[in-house]
């Protein structure tokens, strides 16, 4: 759940920061892309590639806010259609070559992009629309149609054809609107025309045929030109002069449907047909439509009950479109009088005082005064206000239309659904009341218990379209309203989860559009059932969406209403963000709300049925803490209605409700405790008697078991914090259930069982005696020592931490020794249990922490001499802390990983806590603290004397004191510099090694003890640096490689920490992760040369080489036979040697003028390329660079080498091929000879070896010739016989 949470925010964070910056990136990429528009019109669409790829890569960023690009478009897109009508001019002179074709596709590219991000139908405003452009435009999409091309549709692989066609289709829907006759403009018309006067069919225009023959071929495109297909043939064949043509079309759509629809073509043709169908009847005028309108509902019908119709959601959606538009075209354009009308929202354009609404009848009467013969205009439309509902004449097709659009409101998708809503809407619009009301009751009838969600989805949207509109009446009201609010609580189980979240949010947006539509006086009595419903849902839904659907609806309420009780006030708490959090909703908005007695009751309520019996485990948790936040406001109605509501529901069959009423119990026990509400004796019975009657119903079993156990544990836990009585009988039934629980493997059960023993011993087990004892710490012992179960030795190990002092002193020597035995892995592999050593770790150090805080008085046996160190500090200090630093060495890999990593995790935890109760016995002996140190290791003081002191002060009384402790006098030191060494080497070991999560618990760890304000740490070698290293900076984050090496690495600066940090860095470094790998080495790296700079500038110092070969060794020797040491250690051996110690012979052979250096460096080259790579090809290259060198002794000895390397590992490394060339060629070439033609040979060589030639290695050459030209005094190795002598000397 909180990982959900923490999503969500995330979402909610990420989201408003990149809106944000959207808005603030706008002015500069505005900037930006009209340069890049002005680049490319310069050029005239031949810029570079890189050009258009940016643009369309600014664009792009505005996906989801294309409107910000809107007031930019007309300077983006008309230079751009220039250039793209310029090129469509020269088709009339031929086809466009190949150059001219891809500068349209690029310059398409963009276009289409915009046409992505803004819409096609804002875009093509900014069209050029020139009659003179249909036919060329026509010419260049049929080439692009002719060329077959193979690409994408995706757009990171597309060639740009398809972008292309789809701005070509998208211009052609505008330039067939020109107000001429199609056939003024065709140039393949012979002769215009003749007027259709004999009735006969005109004849189709040329340049039409060729539109829709390549509008028919591209209908069975799967890509975006099919939709682009629709939109033109929406617009052409719905003029005046198409009507001919459209008949064709329509004979061709019913033949092509009759046909494909079962093949494979028709997967993609039929979608295609029926949305550009719904496309013209959504242009076309009714006149013009009438006459085909049969044949399209025909077609329509017969496939919305075909196979093709149900594998296909798109399908439905677009038959949906056209039925409903169908329907549309058989009713006349017509206002309804009847409708309501929100005379509040219209008042002024109406000249009626605001607040004044009229009923129904008084609407009416207004358009009965108006004019008769008052039109209307919509679009191509006469629409009329009908004041007389019995002239409307309904054709019988409509009551099949209506009902495919009820059938859809029941479809299995959400995109059907909603277009079939706003089709009846649209529909309902046009019929007379009577129709009408059918219509509504039929929708209401979707939400009948029976239906499935989608009818109730589908009602609700529905509803909403309906009320938007006005055709859902005031006298339905009192019949809907009800519904809606069973939509806003809708949830059905199936199997592991539930459905109803769409229906929720849907219900939301019917409530919305209530609030919008009606009146404030109609609205009130509503209201008050609406708005409880709301809040409920806005604080207690599941989901996110629901959750702020709903406070949307109500904060529309309260702005519109204004009827909205303390509406203002909760507005501004249940806002976008405050309930983006499940948590934040459910345990402060809501507890906001209930203070509002109005709320109040319908928040418990809804708690109580339907949150507390969820289906989500985690809900129910939450809902019983919530529960718990609202006793504040009324604990006597929580006392008696809610306990009595919740106790009986502990043993029901439900096993969610009975989990959910457990824990609900729990929670508001606990919370009538804390706000000082006592138990009546009745309930304190009931309450006693929950987990007997639990246990003996045998509820732990089965199914549910687990979840129940940690209920019954938290129920135990807080009937211990209110002390209920208990009778001995049921306290040891309590008791023996606590026990069982420690039992059980699940981690979980284990630690709720763990805390409700604590308080269950604290509340009904003390004082402690023999038996008590018996019945608690020695069982606990026994089980831990000897319990063949993991799970028993887990829990026991757990129970100690649980335990109080009383109950620890008599045996704490015993404990302690079966906690530190109980660290130590099996001697059987199969044995071993990590979280037993863990949990023992856990409990050592939680037992030291509880025996330092006891009395002197009642702990005799733990003291020998007051006047001397105590027994329990010498324990801690010799045993304990010996085996939390054996803990530390914990390396254990099951088939989970590193399990070891989990004890050394909490070793590190009681290191630190032991360390701090160390300093303090060291104290007590000067300042008597009293100190009670919390679960999580914060130290406070409770004494006289407190420990937070000014540091630098007490310092030096500090080490005197401890140095006392330290004195030899028979007795074992309490806390001195080794034991200090060992705590700060191992965890900066262990912050130095490769989980992420065990560096962040130790770097936290050293933050704590270097820079705590309540204990100070004495004898810390090099404290003053190490608190430079690990600064007091909470915010730094050790997981992060980046962040901890390069600060951990210069613990290597110490003597002290070199062998810790380095057995933990060689593993970081050898690993096999790759980026930790990168990190570490390069860290190392820096250091060391960061080392040898110091040297060499006189820094006093060990030399670097020197400590880290014999740390090293150490290393090797310490961890010998340790293949989880040892591989990974070879790595920085290698690092060391091949990439440090090659790169001083680079540099010492650069520029060297000493033949005997350079040819001892080439011996040491030619041991390099036996290496692996890098160190391999980085010799290799060196030694083909010094080919080329100017003293040819040089030169033929490298191309010895050159030549043995390839005879030896010529095939590995380039080829057999390549060999023979390599050998031939080295061969044949005289390299001690003149050195003109040798560069070149040197060339292929490098390209045998598939290596780069260094850029400034022949400059350097000819420079190192030059200078030595230059030069006044004489080389000795010029001459020939110094030549001579050094290769002798060599």
């Amino acid at each position: 759940m909180d990982q959900q949470q923490q999503h969500e925010d995330d979402d909610d964070t990420l989201k408003c920061r990149d809106l944000a910056g959207l808005h603030k990136s706008l002015v500069q990429e505005a900037q930006v892309l009209h340069g890049l528009v002005c680049t490319i019109v310069a050029s005239k669409g031949e810029a570079e590639l890189a050009t258009f790829k940016k643009a369309e890569a600014i664009i792009e960023k505005y996906q989801e806010q294309g409107q910000l690009l809107e007031p930019h478009l007309e300077s983006l897109i008309t230079p751009l259609m220039g250039i793209i009508r310029a090129m469509v001019t020269k088709v009339d002179s031929g086809q466009l070559s190949n150059a001219q074709m891809l500068i349209v596709k690029k310059l398409c590219r963009i276009v289409h992009t915009l046409i992505t991000v803004c819409g096609y139908k804002t875009v093509v405003k900014f069209f050029p629309h020139q009659a003179s452009d249909l036919e060329p435009t026509v010419a260049l999409l049929e080439q692009c149609h002719r060329e077959v091309t193979v690409g994408s549709i995706l757009k990171e692989e597309s060639t740009g054809d398809w972008e292309t066609k789809c701005t070509l289709l998208l211009w052609l829907s505008i330039l067939v609107l020109i107000p001429f006759d199609m056939a003024s403009v065709d140039t393949a018309m012979v002769e215009p025309r003749a007027s259709n006067a004999g009735g006969e069919e005109e004849q189709t225009p040329p340049l039409v045929q060729r539109m829709v023959k390549l509008c028919t071929e591209h209908l069975s495109n799967p890509g975006p030109t099919r939709e682009m297909t629709g939109v033109l043939l929406s617009r052409l064949l719905t003029r005046p002069d198409m009507q001919g043509t459209l008949k064709g079309f329509m004979a061709w759509t019913h033949q092509a449907l009759a046909t494909t629809q079962d093949g494979m073509m028709g997967v993609f043709l039929v979608p295609g047909i029926i949305g550009a169908l719904a496309g013209i009847f959504k242009v076309g005028g009714r006149d013009m439509l009438l006459n085909v309108a049969p044949m399209a509902w025909q077609g329509a019908h017969d496939l919305a009950g075909s196979q093709a119709a149900n594998r296909s959601p798109l399908l439905r959606k677009l038959l949906v479109k056209l039925i409903q538009r169908i329907g549309v075209m058989y009713l006349p354009p017509r206002i309804a009088s009847w409708r309501y009308m929100n005379l509040e929202s219209v008042s002024g354009n109406m000249q009626l005082p605001l607040g004044d609404t009229l009923p129904r009848t008084e609407a009416a009467s207004i358009s009965e005064d108006l004019p008769a013969e008052k039109l209307w205009s919509i679009g191509s439309a006469r629409v009329s206000i009908e004041t007389q509902d019995e002239d409307v004449e309904v054709p019988d097709v409509m009551e099949e239309v209506i009902e495919q659009l009820l059938s859809g409101l029941r479809d299995k998708d959400t995109v059907v659904r909603w277009s079939a809503a706003k089709g009846v809407g649209r529909v309902t619009a046009r019929l007379s009341l009577a129709f009408a009301d059918d219509v509504v009751a039929s929708v209401l009838e979707l939400f009948h218990p029976t239906e499935g969600d989608g009818a109730w989805h589908g009602g609700c949207l529905a509803l909403a379209e309906l009320s938007r509109r006005g055709l859902l009446l005031p006298e339905r009201l009192p019949t809907v309203v009800p519904v809606i609010v069973q939509a806003l609580h809708y949830d059905v189980r199936r199997g592991p989860h539930s459905v109803g979240s769409h229906v929720r949010d849907a219900a939301a947006y019917v409530c919305w559009a209530f609030v919008r539509a009606y009146s404030s006086s109609l609205m009130i009595p509503h209201l008050k059932i609406l708005a409880p419903a709301l809040l409920t849902t806005a604080c207690y839904d599941r989901e996110v969406n629901c959750r702020r659907a709903a406070a949307a609806a109500f904060q529309e309420g309260v702005g519109r209403q204004g009827d909205f009780l303390h509406g203002i006030d909760i507005v501004n708490a249940a806002d976008y963000f405050s309930l983006g959090t499940r948590s934040n909703a459910y345990r402060s908005v809501a507890v906001f709300i209930a203070q509002y007695e109005e709320y109040r009751l319908p928040l418990i309520q809804d708690l109580l049925t339907t949150k507390i019996c969820h289906w989500d485990r985690s809900l129910r948790e939450l809902s019983a803490e919530a529960l718990a936040a609202l006793v504040k406001y009324d604990a006597a109605y929580f006392e008696t209605t809610v306990m009595g509501m919740v106790l009986p529901s502990t043993l029901s069959t439900d096993l969610s409700l009975r989990h959910g009423a457990t824990l609900a119990s729990a929670e508001v026990i606990r919370a009538l405790y804390e706000h000082k509400y006592p138990l009546t004796p009745e309930r304190e019975k009931a309450v006693a008697g929950m987990v007997p009657a639990i246990e003996k119903a045998r509820l732990y079993r089965g199914k549910g078991g687990e979840i129940m156990r940690s209920a019954v544990s938290r129920l135990i836990e807080y009937t211990a914090l209110v002390e209920i009585h208990l009778s001995p009988k049921i306290q040891k039934i309590l008791h023996d259930s606590l026990d069982e629980n420690l039992k059980h493997p699940n981690a979980e059960i284990q630690a709720c069982a763990v805390a409700a023993l604590q308080r269950f011993v604290r509340s009904y087990l003390l004082p402690a005696n023999a038996a008590t004892v018996a019945r608690t710490t020695a069982k606990y012992i026994t089980m831990l020592k000897s319990d063949p179960n993991p799970a028993a030795r887990r829990g026991a190990a757990l129970a100690f931490s649980a335990l109080p002092y009383e109950l620890l002193a008599p045996l704490w020597k015993d404990v302690v020794d079966a906690l530190c035995a109980a660290t130590l892995p099996e001697e059987r592999l199969e044995d071993q249990d990590a979280e037993t050593r863990v949990n023992a770790v856990r409990g050592l150090s939680a037992v030291c922490e509880i025996l330092f805080n006891g009395s002197v008085e009642t702990l005799p046996s733990l003291h020998k001499d007051t006047d001397t160190l105590t027994s329990l500090a010498s324990v801690v200090r010799r045993q304990v802390m010996d085996t939390l630093f054996n803990a530390l060495d914990d390396y254990a890999i099951d088939n989970r990983g590193d399990v070891g990593s989990w004890v050394r995790e909490a070793a590190m935890e009681g290191l630190k806590m032991c360390t701090f109760l160390l300093c303090l016995s060291c104290q007590e002996k000067n300042t008597a603290p009293v100190v009670e140190i919390a679960s999580k290791g914060a130290i406070k003081s409770a004494g006289v004397t407190c420990c937070a002191f000014d540091r630098t002060k007490e310092q030096e009384s500090l080490d005197r004191n401890s140095t006392e402790c330290n004195r030899p006098n028979g007795h074992l030191s309490i806390f001195d510099v080794d034991i200090a060494k060992l705590v700060v080497g191992g965890l900066a070991k262990q912050a130095v090694e490769k989980i992420d999560r065990v560096r962040d618990v130790a770097g936290r760890t050293l933050q704590q003890l270097l820079h705590s304000e309540h204990v100070f740490v004495p004898f810390i070698p090099h404290r003053a640096e190490l608190e430079q290293i690990v600064p007091k900076d909470t915010n730094l984050n050790w997981a992060a490689p980046g962040d901890s090496f390069p600060r951990l690495v210069q613990f290597l600066n110490f003597p002290e920490y070199r062998l810790f940090v380095l057995s933990g860095i060689v593993i970081s470094v050898g690993g096999l992760a790759d980026s930790l790998g990168k990190v570490s080495s390069q860290a190392l790296i820096n250091f060391l040369k960061a080392a040898a700079a110091e040297n060499l500038n006189g820094a006093s110092g060990d030399v670097h080489i020197s400590w880290l070969g014999g740390e090293l060794l150490h290393v090797l020797k310490n961890f010998a036979r340790n293949d989880r040491v040892i591989i990974p250690a070879l790595k920085p051996l290698d690092l060391q040697f091949s990439k440090e110690v090659l790169e001083h012979v680079k540099a010492e052979l650069h520029g060297c003028k000493d033949v005997a250096k350079l040819l001892a460096g080439i011996n040491v080259l030619s041991h390099f390329v036996l290496w692996p790579e890098p160190a391999r090809s980085n010799a290799i290259g060196q030694l083909l660079t010094l080919l080329s060198y100017r003293y040819p002794k040089v030169r033929k000895v490298c191309a010895e080498q050159v030549y043995l390397l390839l005879i030896q590992r010529g095939d590995e490394l380039v080829g057999s091929e390549a060999v023979e060339i390599g050998l031939e060629l080295i061969g044949e070439t005289a390299w001690d000879g003149p050195i003109e033609g040798i560069r070149e040979k040197r060339e292929t060589l490098f390209s045998l070896f598939h290596l780069q030639k260094p850029a400034s290695s022949e400059k350097l050459t000819c420079v190192v010739a030059s200078q030595g030209q230059k030069q006044g005094y004489m080389d000795e190795n010029e001459s020939y016989a110094a030549l001579i002598n050094a290769e002798e000397q060599f």
